[in-house]
């Protein structure tokens, strides 16, 4: 892909278990390898999840030369390895001069982005299915720390009944010490993944978010991290 000239000013030795560079860093300049294993991980420190394993021929953090971004990944010696380092400057004159050059690269990125939509469809296919209906928001009580599943289609919030034998959506009795809930206190509606807080009519002692009391029949808009009173229990809305 060059001279031998350009191969021995550019030629660099990383010892085996040696970090070439690593996740975060900025760089301008990419590596082919001449002989030796490289291995890409997925974290800062060279241990756990790794994206990709390469050797002979093979190139890496060519990222660097066409952006100015971070490292994706950290980069670590396997073996004793030769490596070309080469700047953005080199590689474009490497492309004037030899067109071969950028296809080959091309080919290979093409090859890169083909396995890596193979590994996601893999890990897709592994992962369990949702099943329809099934929550995707929780409110969460500060005392006790459980979380209460809000329905896809709404939650109505309150206490049991012991008249009617009716236990609403998210039954607040075990945290409502203080008998401050009502029975139907509120709503969370939910409209194309938005969730909506609405009191119920005759509510003594209020509904909060953030805080700030809510009118009853008046719809407020919840956020992830809000936290929302219902009497005197408060809890915390997140999406999962």
């Amino acid at each position: 892909m060059a001279e031998p000239s350009f191969i021995d000013q550019s030629k660099l030795r990383f010892r085996e278990g040696e970090v070439i560079f690593r996740k975060g860093e900025m760089a301008q300049q990419m590596y082919i390898i001449l002989s030796g294993k490289v291995r890409l991980y997925v974290s800062e420190e060279p241990k756990g999840d790794w994206a990709e394993e390469l050797s002979k021929g093979d190139f890496f953090g060519e990222g660097s030369l066409l952006e100015a971004l971070p490292r994706q990944h950290t980069a670590l010696s396997l073996e004793d390895s030769d490596l070309i380092a080469i700047n953005r400057g080199t590689f474009l004159r490497m492309i004037r001069q030899n067109p071969e050059v950028s296809v080959k690269m091309m080919q290979r990125l093409v090859q890169r982005h083909r396995e890596l939509g193979e590994r996601v469809e893999a890990l897709d296919a592994a992962r369990p299915a949702k099943a329809p209906g099934a929550p995707v928001a929780n409110l969460v009580s500060v005392l006790s720390g459980k979380p209460h599943p809000i329905l896809a289609h709404g939650s109505l919030i309150g206490r049991f009944d012991p008249t009617t034998g009716i236990h609403p959506d998210i039954d607040l009795t075990e945290e409502d010490h203080n008998l401050s809930v009502s029975r139907r206190h509120a709503r969370i509606l939910c409209e194309h993944g938005r969730y909506f807080l609405l009191e119920e009519p005759g509510v003594a002692n209020g509904t909060f978010v953030r805080g700030e009391r809510i009118q009853s029949g008046e719809p407020r808009e919840l956020k992830p991290g809000d936290r929302v009173g219902f009497g005197m229990v408060v809890l915390f809305f997140e999406k999962t």
